[in-house]
């Protein structure tokens, strides 16, 4: 039995001897962030929900505007050496490379000489239609899940599906007890974003439409089966990182959330978003990757100015204001991953 279960069987245990000696009253014994550290960023986040779910709380948030954006890589699934998209649409273009009506195309001739990583540092705004072009979507989202289950990560040795944060997977079930409305944003391809969070149990169940990723341009074809969509060659703008997060927030939420979380310089403009919120009470969180143990450790940006040169926190704070707060791998989780070492 864990310390946890132990610490609320003694306080029930008090609680019945408080009734039977006239003195009972309610104890709590909720562990809800039970894989978090007893730290002042589990307290933070207990408060602001507690604040904004109290109908007599003055920083209280009808549910219906209780709006939070989660980045996906580096937020809730691992993404180092490569997030999955880049691992998928890699693979894909691996795959396509030796069709011989493909011979002389710039990303099948990158894909041949191993040069996938100049290409995508390059043109990254085009990686995820060019990968997958001419490709049924329905082709690309079994591939995808193929990936997610079958695939293997390098250094783990587990399917990529595996390798989602414990504590923020919990916190996600969490918020959406309280009646928030749990949107993940990412800069992958919104179909590998959809595909891959569908394969946990506790994203599952949300809607499609909560999944807001890059998208990758669609035509159409109609034959005796129905409706045939298929890839082109190119994405649709914005492209969902840095400003776009925040325009696509806007375009495809139609309001601005109360909390975000994200993990890098990526997602200030996400963070940011919040301060346009008409609620006066919001919560702006980045998770540092500080546990080269358990995870990676990532090199803090020369690019910080904050005092504690906290790397994209510091960057992040000098856009966005000095109260975003900053959640250590190392320190505030109690596991990361379902593997048994942890």
């Amino acid at each position: 039995m864990t310390g946890n279960f132990w610490r609320c069987v003694w306080v029930l245990g008090l609680l019945f001897l408080q009734v039977g000696t006239g003195y009972g009253r309610q104890i709590p014994c909720d562990d809800s962030l039970s894989l978090w550290q007893n730290r002042s960023v589990k307290t933070a986040i207990v408060a602001f929900v507690q604040h904004v779910s109290d109908p007599d709380d003055a920083a209280y948030v009808p549910p219906e505007d209780r709006i939070v954006t989660i980045d996906m890589d580096g937020t809730l699934v691992c993404e180092r050496p490569s997030p999955v998209a880049m691992v998928f649409a890699e693979s894909l273009l691996k795959e396509l490379a030796e069709a011989p009506q493909l011979q002389g195309r710039l990303p099948y001739d990158a894909a041949r000489q191993d040069r996938l990583k100049s290409l995508r540092k390059n043109h990254f705004e085009l990686f995820f239609g060019m990968s997958g072009a001419g490709l049924e979507e329905d082709a690309v989202r079994q591939k995808v899940r193929a990936l997610a289950r079958q695939g293997r990560h390098p250094r783990f040795e587990r399917p990529y599906r595996e390798l989602f944060y414990r504590p923020m997977l919990q916190l996600i079930t969490y918020l959406m007890q309280n009646d928030f409305i749990v949107y993940v944003l990412s800069g992958s391809d919104q179909t590998v974003v959809r595909t891959l969070c569908a394969e946990r149990p506790e994203l599952a169940g949300l809607p499609p439409a909560r999944f807001i990723g890059t998208l990758v341009a669609l035509d159409v074809d109609y034959g005796t089966q129905g409706p045939v969509f298929y890839r082109l060659a190119r994405e649709l703008e914005p492209v969902n990182l840095r400003k776009g997060k925040a325009l696509n927030i806007l375009y495809r939420i139609g309001q601005q959330p109360i909390l975000a979380i994200g993990n890098s310089g990526g997602d200030c403009d996400m963070l940011a978003a919040t301060l346009g919120s008409r609620y006066p009470s919001t919560l702006r969180l980045l998770l540092r990757h500080d546990d080269d143990a358990r995870e990676y450790a990532y090199p803090t940006t020369k690019k910080s100015s904050s005092p504690d040169r906290k790397g994209d926190t510091g960057l992040c704070r000098t856009r966005v204001g000095s109260d975003i707060l900053s959640i250590s791998m190392k320190d505030d989780f109690r596991q990361i991953f379902d593997l048994p070492a942890q």
